[in-house]
């Protein structure tokens, strides 16, 4: 009977339910590997562990542990990585200058925090200092919450950009400076559909100018 509860414990622990990933080509500088609770019908979701490792070193560099994770795999088995899809396609993890200070910064899907159950990221910043992966709260919270998914990266214009939505006819995009490692706000589109008549869709624009805001509103035909 002994024997028995042994091999059923095993059977049933966690640890042996694990799914592992090894990838070499998300990074040009780091390799990852994923241990992640279950995977089922191409979604792999539950406590996950991410083993950040130099390239071309067997030892992990850093060690990031999350009590949940929710992410895709592609066709191939392969969890979906550095690539942000609004509604479509979000990543385990994206490489990506959050700070625009020219080095790679890191975030980890953290479970479905996002609006609308979409995925919700862990947001890292390359310390110089330590020469670690730093978690930033302030650009965490552009990952969470009511936006939709991971924040995208436009290096051009040097800004995230978030998108949320409330119901079928309310959404909101957010453009952000980084400025000291903190996102600061400073353009936001709000489009509104519930207006009575249901014929035109109300924009309203605020842009930071030279620390002030400036509001525009303008009407357009709505989209059936």
């Amino acid at each position: 009977m002994k024997k028995l509860s042994m091999v059923l414990l095993l059977f049933c622990s966690p640890a042996f339910a694990q799914e592992k990933f090894d990838i070499k080509d998300a990074s040009k500088d780091y390799d990852m590997k994923i241990e992640v609770a279950k995977c089922d019908n191409n979604i792999c979701e539950g406590k996950a562990t991410f083993m950040l490792l130099k390239k071309g070193e067997t030892k992990p560099f850093q060690i990031f542990r999350l009590a949940d994770t929710s992410f895709m795999l592609e066709e191939n088995s392969r969890p979906l990585v550095n690539k942000t899809m609004l509604y479509d396609e979000q990543s385990a993890f994206n490489f990506g200058d959050y700070n625009f200070d020219g080095t790679d910064d890191l975030a980890l899907c953290d479970g479905t925090n996002g609006g609308y159950g979409m995925p919700s990221y862990q947001v890292y910043l390359f310390s110089p200092r330590t020469k670690k992966f730093v978690n930033s709260p302030a650009l965490t919270r552009l990952a969470q919450g009511e936006y939709l998914g991971m924040f995208e990266v436009d290096v051009q214009k040097k800004v995230l950009r978030t998108f949320g939505k409330s119901g079928c006819c309310f959404h909101f995009k957010g453009e952000f400076s980084v400025v000291n490692n903190r996102p600061k706000k400073v353009l936001e589109i709000i489009e509104d559909a519930t207006i009575p008549d249901e014929q035109k869709v109300k924009v309203t624009t605020k842009k930071l100018v030279n620390g002030r805001w400036r509001t525009t509103v303008k009407y357009a035909p709505s989209i059936e």
